[in-house]
């Protein structure tokens, strides 16, 4: 396996040593007759063009003299038309006027945009004429159950949340080091634990248990002034996790197995070995400083991630903590730890 360890910038000067330059542009496959006329575009617009011939025979044996104001009259419709469909996004070149003004424009009218959840099995297709389509249909995903998804298509779906290592500001040494510990790590995978899905996600950034640990912190203080700072500066902290503009991009790794009624127990058995196998592996790929570290997403960090996978902007919401200066409640010492320790239980066991 061959790796490309240059950098932006020695790639840069050695294409100029080359006398050549990287445009950073997507390829364009589309024919073009003129420099802004495609033939696809020609083909749409067709149908416009023989009604305007027609019209034309139609008014030529009608009684009207055939002329050039004529033909301009009659082929406006199509000319006009083919003057659409050579505008294009202002930002987004590939995209023509009439796909993203009108195409996308009717469905988006034309699609379902309220999906229900609806308890217990799904409707048969003749209460489904009836009635909206059932979100986890549309999700693919029936259940968040066992620290895994449950997906519609019979499959159990567990998610490996991984450290990472910066390799911009690695040497090339040190980046060929940490390509052949990777690459050995997946030449090492049993081909059992194949296909392994691995993702980056952007989500918004949570400050939650930053936010708790502040606040466990401030919680015993008698200082009025420095609780009433102390929880202005959680609301900082709960500001700052809203803001659109704090993003994190985590790293996934995302392992599926297939089941079904007979063997359920089982597969889901199986799975929690593997995932323990590989998460052990990718801790023990690199080693000193760049050692990685792996989580195991439970029930609520996995309703969390679809949440932000499906509606990101309210996600951010999603993650808020709320705190207050005075608990209304007393409670005991060993009180206090039996409802922490089943509030903890709750929490890994159900979707919050």
């Amino acid at each position: 396996m061959i790796f490309d360890n240059q950098s932006a910038v020695e790639r840069r000067d050695r294409l100029r040593e080359e006398g050549k330059i990287e445009l950073p542009l997507n390829v364009d496959t589309k024919k073009y007759i003129l420099s802004l006329i495609k033939y696809r575009d020609i083909l749409i617009s067709l149908p416009l063009m023989a009604i305007g011939f027609l019209v034309l025979w139609y008014l030529v044996h009608a009684g009207y003299s055939f002329s050039a104001q004529l033909l301009l009259i009659c082929l406006s419709p199509w000319g006009t038309f083919l003057l659409i469909l050579t505008l294009h996004h202002p930002d987004r070149k590939n995209i023509n006027f009439f796909t993203h003004r009108v195409i996308w424009r009717i469905q988006f009218n034309r699609r379902q945009k309220l999906f229900v959840y609806t308890k217990g099995d799904f409707m048969s297709s003749k209460q489904k004429k009836n009635a909206s389509k059932d979100i986890r249909e549309q999700l693919g995903i029936k259940n968040v159950y066992s620290e895994c998804y449950e997906t519609t298509d019979n499959r159990f779906v567990k998610v490996i949340r991984v450290s990472s290592v910066n390799l911009s500001l690695l040497n090339k040494k040190e980046k060929t080091k940490i390509f052949q510990a990777y690459e050995t790590f997946l030449n090492d995978l049993p081909r059992s634990m194949l296909p392994l899905q691995v993702s980056q996600i952007a989500q918004p950034i949570n400050l939650t248990n930053y936010g708790r640990y502040i606040d466990d912190q401030t919680a015993k203080e008698e200082s009025y002034p420095k609780a009433i700072l102390a929880k202005s500066y959680l609301k900082y902290v709960d500001d700052i996790q809203k803001s659109k503009n704090m993003v994190s991009r985590n790293r996934y790794v995302i392992m599926a197995r297939p089941f079904n009624s007979m063997n359920r127990k089982k597969v889901l058995d199986e799975l929690e070995r593997d995932v323990k196998i590989v998460s052990t592996q990718i801790e023990n790929m690199l080693g000193g400083r760049y050692e990685l570290k792996t989580k195991v997403l439970d029930n609520e960090e996995l309703f969390h991630l679809m949440f932000a996978c499906i509606d990101y902007e309210n996600a951010q919401v999603n993650f808020s903590f709320k705190t207050a200066l005075f608990s209304p409640l007393t409670v005991g010492e060993r009180t206090y730890e039996e409802m922490s320790g089943s509030w903890q239980q709750m929490k890994t066991d159900h979707i919050m």
